[in-house]
């Protein structure tokens, strides 16, 4: 049985960059200029409807958390019975006039379920009366009730383009930090959520890429192993010159916005192209290296250096359609992987723009020899 790495044991090197957020913007105008956000009222009803026309995004999984309890879904719909404020929810309007739920998932999808009468109240002690009401009881002498749900005012704060994308990385930050800071791939998936992350999600879900990294997907609820694949499609991508007018200048979380946003924008047909390619590429690295794959030195023990991987993936890409000597790519790969040239440029600044094209540069001289 093959060794899949636990929850708590899923190590990526250099992964500290995943919480690492950098403001790369012009430095002769104070970042305040550049953020929109603005006071914005809803009524319950309101979102709801928006939800049901899907311009209100919910469905974001950020961070693949436990739903509440029970007796937490009731908590909530009683304070709003009573009237009580709740905080603030935060939401980012998309350029199309859409939502996107940045901190508040978990108090919507509770009012809309009630709403749906997907579940009854209980443990009420203020207003026990309603115990065992579901949305569509609360009529005649609770008639009250009903409407106080449906008009009850939610404050909201909408942050608006063309706020930069890594002060909205920060601001989702702070409004969602609770026990466990977010890491970045985590945000994307709120912020970028769409057919990009999507097709990425489902490549992390199959068993050739828990086989080619021995992260399971269950298990990876930080999203490193989609961040790995976000990152590769990303460098594809660019040296393939899929990314129009764009030069790659050492901004990694740039690129990856620009990529994923393009991927939102694509036909089934190329993200479907990106998907059998990527797997493809997985498995040609598993049966190449084995449990050896996309690990500094190609030792089975290290964790998996990302720029080993990316690299090792795009090579994949250059031969998986010929018919080479697997034993010839794996010599000739790693005396790349493991030369000082290579290794000069998954050091210090591996992610500027002279060490990632010097190292790609290397893997496409290499594809060029097949």
């Amino acid at each position: 049985m093959r060794d899949i790495i636990k929850d708590d044991e899923i190590k990526l090197e250099n992964e500290e960059e995943l919480d690492r957020l950098v403001y790369s913007g012009k430095n002769d105008a104070p970042i305040f200029e550049f953020v929109r956000v603005t006071k914005k009222d809803f009524s319950v009803y309101e979102l709801y409807r928006k939800y049901k026309r899907e311009q209100l995004i919910l469905d974001v999984d950020f961070q693949r958390r436990k739903v509440w309890e029970p007796k937490q879904k009731s908590e909530l719909i009683e304070s709003i019975l009573m009237g009580l404020p709740l905080p603030i929810f935060y939401f980012k309007q998309q350029t199309n006039s859409d939502y996107v739920v940045v901190d508040g998932k978990q108090r919507l999808s509770t009012l809309f379920d009630y709403l749906n009468n997907e579940f009854a109240l209980k443990n009420l002690n203020i207003l026990p009366f309603l115990n065992g009401k579901r949305f569509k009881d609360l009529e005649g002498e609770y008639g009250i009730y009903q409407s106080q749900l449906e008009d009850y005012q939610v404050y909201s704060h909408v942050i608006l383009p063309p706020t930069p994308d890594v002060i909205l990385f920060d601001i989702f930050d702070r409004v969602n930090r609770g026990g466990t800071k977010l890491n970045k791939q985590e945000i994307r998936n709120a912020l970028y959520h769409g057919r990009g992350l999507e097709t990425i999600d489902e490549i992390t879900r199959t068993e050739t890429f828990e086989r080619a990294t021995r992260i399971k997907y269950k298990k990876d609820v930080r999203m490193k192993g989609s961040y790995l694949i976000t990152r590769f499609i990303a460098f594809y991508m660019f040296f393939n010159n899929l990314l129009v007018d764009y030069d790659y200048s050492g901004d990694l979380d740039q690129l990856i916005e620009i990529t994923l946003k393009n991927m939102n924008n694509s036909s089934d047909e190329f993200l479907n192209d990106l998907k059998r390619i990527s797997i493809d590429c997985l498995q040609l690295s598993y049966e190449i290296f084995g449990n050896k794959a996309f690990r500094r030195s190609l030792v089975s023990s290290h964790p998996i250096n990302m720029n080993i991987f990316e690299t090792t993936m795009y090579f994949m890409s250059l031969i998986r359609e010929k018919h080479v000597s697997m034993d010839r790519v794996k010599y000739e790969l790693e005396n790349i992987i493991k030369s000082e040239n290579f290794l000069a440029t998954i050091g210090n600044g591996r992610d500027n723009a002279i060490n990632v094209k010097r190292r790609f540069e290397m893997i496409e001289v290499l594809g060029g020899k097949f």
